[in-house]
């Protein structure tokens, strides 16, 4: 899809460009990784900035120098110490962008950020008259503040993520306003770009998001008699609605059967339920082992561009339960792959979770439904 939009925007010409990003070359889920892999097969990667690599650096990839790793894990250890500092605000936004812009140069003819916010890059290609392409991959920066700002007055806790940073929110929105294009995951995140300024014209959408390696995210060929687990990865736990599968699995009473919460949680809603129900918090994982050992996938954000676990669960076989504000419902066909429910609403969430206990024919019909797609 990447290579398409590129000849689509400049039939005439082969173009260089550049792809820059705050990630690390050679993770295989990352989309710096997979798009400038991408690039690079059909012959127009010109270079590709980030901030470290776990390859061997080829002449194509420029990473961040030692001392400015340095600096950043200062900043970060600072973060640790201070959860108020906004860590990846500096590192991101001032450090990164200050390096990365030195390095855009007229032999590119467009440049795709993997995500918003770096301004000093956008303004220095813009400059040179390079165009500017957007991976945003998620919505509209202010919809999503708003959205946190009434989770934090509803629960009474603080969201610390740089979604709810206001300097890095408004250099999202002037990258986003500045830029050439946006490419967006769903009909969802193009939706919230265009009520909230970004012009429709310049939006661009991916089908499918950016894609899953079916082969790699797989049903396991024989599944142990696990109990019925309940299974939910992410971060951001505010955003992606993990109060609500919590006030949800508090009302349920199942037998034999668990929740898994796994990913980097806010410790104040962990805190907040950890006595008054049973649920496990595992952390960071590895994904791939807890979505063969799940038997559905529920991911209740309150705002996700598309959500990349959703086809990771369903390339696994599992059926999903996911929230009208997630963009992977462009793919999900309610009572097909899984079932789709309204945000903040835990009382659907609960009924959803034992439709499936009542009806495990349902978790196989529906699982086998969602590998067939996500493999589209």
């Amino acid at each position: 899809m990447l290579i398409i939009f590129i000849f689509f925007m400049n039939p005439y010409l082969r173009m260089k460009i550049g792809i820059i990003g705050y990630q690390t070359w050679g993770k295989q889920k990352g989309r710096l990784y997979y798009m400038g892999r991408k690039a690079l097969e059909k012959g127009v990667l010109r270079r590709v900035i980030c901030k470290d690599s776990i390859e061997k650096v080829q002449q194509f990839v420029i990473k961040e120098p030692s001392y400015l790793t340095l600096f950043e894990d200062v900043i970060t250890k600072v973060h640790k110490f201070c959860r108020d500092f906004p860590a990846r605000y500096y590192n991101e936004q001032v450090l990164f962008d200050s390096f990365a812009q030195g390095l855009i140069t007229k032999d590119m003819d467009a440049v795709i950020f993997i995500d918003s916010g770096l301004v000093r890059c956008v303004s220095k290609a813009k400059r040179q008259r390079i165009i500017t392409i957007i991976l945003h991959r998620n919505l509209h920066p202010q919809h999503m503040f708003y959205i946190l700002k009434e989770e934090e007055q509803r629960f009474r806790i603080k969201d610390k993520s740089s979604l709810n940073h206001v300097k890095s929110v408004l250099n999202r929105i002037i990258t986003l306003k500045e830029c050439d294009k946006v490419l967006a995951l769903s009909e969802l995140e193009k939706e919230s770009l265009c009520k909230y300024g970004i012009s429709c014209s310049k939006i661009f959408l991916l089908q499918h998001g950016t894609g899953v390696d079916a082969e790699f995210f797989k049903p396991p060929k024989y599944k142990e008699n696990e109990p019925f687990t309940v299974l939910f990865i992410g971060h951001k736990s505010l955003i992606k609605g993990v109060p609500y599968l919590l006030l949800a699995w508090k009302q349920l009473n199942l037998k034999n059967a668990k929740l898994i919460i796994a990913g980097q949680q806010n410790k104040q809603i962990l805190r907040l339920f950890k006595d008054k129900i049973s649920f496990e918090a595992p952390g960071e994982v590895k994904p791939l082992k807890y979505y063969q050992k799940a038997s559905v996938f529920v991911l209740p954000s309150l705002g996700d561009a598309f959500g990349r676990a959703v086809l990771e669960a369903m390339s696994c076989g599992l059926p999903v339960i996911i929230s009208d504000m997630v963009g992977a419902k462009d793919i999900v066909r309610d009572g097909k792959e899984g079932i789709i429910i309204p945000s903040r609403d835990f009382k659907a969430i609960a009924e959803s979770i034992q439709y499936f206990y009542d009806n495990r024919k349902e978790i196989k019909r529906m699982g086998k439904n969602a590998r067939e797609t996500a493999k589209k």
